[in-house]
């Protein structure tokens, strides 16, 4: 059925430019929404209609389907739309070397990160949140009338290495039926440069052969190849979940840096939603803060600073020297090896943060169709929080007790067989992994059981 959708001549660019229109309404539904009270900020972002769709439901999306079924949003993506649009008429530079590392990626992910929400709180005050998606737009635009081909999608968007690496795990993959059949095509219709620049039917704009795709990284599904070729030799095909964790993966250094980012900022997602574990991620930074007179908006700089970049980087280069000093690895040997073997537990409990963002907000939707642009909510509500219906949050709580447990104990034996088909130089070097996912796993594993026994809000 769903390689018959990604036939279709018309629907996916369809769906596309729906999902283009979406998102404009949603920016004209945060313009103008704005506030200077932290405390009215944390309630606005769940009462805006935009915000709420958008942090609580669109994200969390993104990242449940990239983990189970890859990189399907991107199949929609109105970014990719318009970076394509501007791609017809555009200067069709190459990318430099640098912009082909893959580091513009990881940067501008960082920067978001640190910056865009840490420090600027995009993801709680609705205007700021619409000027950083005008700001994407304006980026894919931008790339697409300055680089050849699918600059932005390939080498700029800001999610490419989270959806490229949870992909690894999905459930599918786009392969071809036969290898021979692409060996004696005499036209390659789907790397062809005469169709790069087609609408419906193009070649493969992201450099890459469908016949010679190893894993699901790079691939962004957008159904073009399908259209393209003659011989009706390419499929989306069902596989083993994290077949892709099992084989040789070669990581870049900007796709592991990138990691190293994502795991610190996942524990501090789960960990902030008990205020005790809060207190608990939170101790160095606010002692960093407190030290140092900082307040305000850099206060939040440095939080993240501390929690997504100093601390997951010394985590991980610890465990490199141990590696590198028992089985003489290179450092991207070993850091690859790490990366690999930490990532179920990763993705599972950012699935765990995705389910529990989208359940804790169900209460709001008794307001927004009312009041969309949540003003009047937010301030009735911080006025009144007992008008908040959370009675189906106290229902479902066990359940989701139940599911948090589960994937934290699901991530730990995925990681640990992965570990054990891992190729590594010795013994040592292979305890040092499966220690490290102890570690990272385990933190997850008690602070769940923990806010599960004493503490359930």
């Amino acid at each position: 059925m769903i390689n018959k959708v990604f036939k279709s001549r018309h629907f996916l660019i369809s769906t596309q430019f729906i999902a283009l229109i979406v998102f404009v309404l949603i920016i004209y539904g945060a313009i103008g929404i704005t506030t200077d009270d932290n405390n009215f900020a944390k309630i606005l972002r769940n009462t805006n209609l935009s915000n709420l769709v958008i942090w609580s439901y669109w994200w969390p999306l993104i990242i449940v389907t990239a983990i189970l079924f890859g990189r399907f949003w991107c199949s929609i993506c109105p970014m990719e739309l318009v970076t394509s649009f501007a791609g017809k008429m555009g200067f069709r530079k190459k990318p430099n070397k640098f912009l082909r590392s893959g580091w513009v990626i990881t940067l501008f992910y960082a920067a978001i990160l640190i910056i865009g929400i840490h420090t600027f709180a995009i993801h709680r005050i609705p205007q700021y949140m619409a000027i950083y998606m005008i700001i994407l737009f304006a980026v894919a635009f931008v790339a697409g009338l300055v680089w050849e081909k699918r600059t932005f999608c390939t080498y700029i968007c800001p999610i490419g290495h989270l959806l490229g690496l949870y992909s690894l795990l999905s459930f599918s993959k786009l392969r071809v039926k036969d290898a021979d059949i692409c060996n004696n095509c005499k036209t390659k219709d789907c790397i062809s440069k005469s169709n790069h620049y087609k609408y419906i039917g193009r070649s493969c704009t992201s450099e890459l052969y469908p016949a010679r795709i190893k894993d699901n990284r790079n691939c962004i599904l957008c159904g073009q190849c399908h259209k393209s070729c003659t011989k009706d030799n390419i499929a989306i095909q069902k596989r083993r979940f994290a077949s892709d964790l099992f084989t040789d993966i070669k990581l870049s250094w900007a796709e592991i840096a990138f990691f190293m980012i994502v795991s610190g900022f996942v524990i501090y997602e789960i960990f902030g939603e008990w205020k005790v574990s809060k207190k608990i991620i939170m101790a160095i930074p606010d002692w960093v803060n407190h030290s140092l007179n900082i307040s305000g908006n850099p206060a939040g700089t440095v939080k993240a600073i501390i929690l997504f970049i100093i601390l997951p980087f010394a985590f991980y280069f610890i465990l490199s020297i141990l590696k590198k000093a028992t089985a003489n690895e290179t450092w991207k040997e070993s850091l690859t090896q790490l990366v690999i073997a930490i990532l179920p537990v990763t993705a599972s409990m950012h699935l765990l943060k995705a389910i529990l963002k989208t359940t804790s907000r169900i209460p709001y939707w008794d307001f927004v169709f009312s009041d969309p642009k949540g003003v009047e909510t937010a301030q009735l509500l911080t006025d009144a929080p007992e008008l908040l219906n959370r009675g189906i949050l106290s229902a479902i709580s066990p359940y989701i007790g139940i599911i948090a447990i589960l994937l934290s104990v699901g991530g730990l034996v995925l990681s640990l067989f992965i570990i054990r088909n891992q190729r590594y130089k010795n013994r040592a070097s292979r305890v040092i992994s499966i220690f490290a996912v102890l570690i990272y796993s385990g933190i997850f594993l008690i602070m769940l059981i923990s806010w599960r026994m004493f503490y359930i809000s």
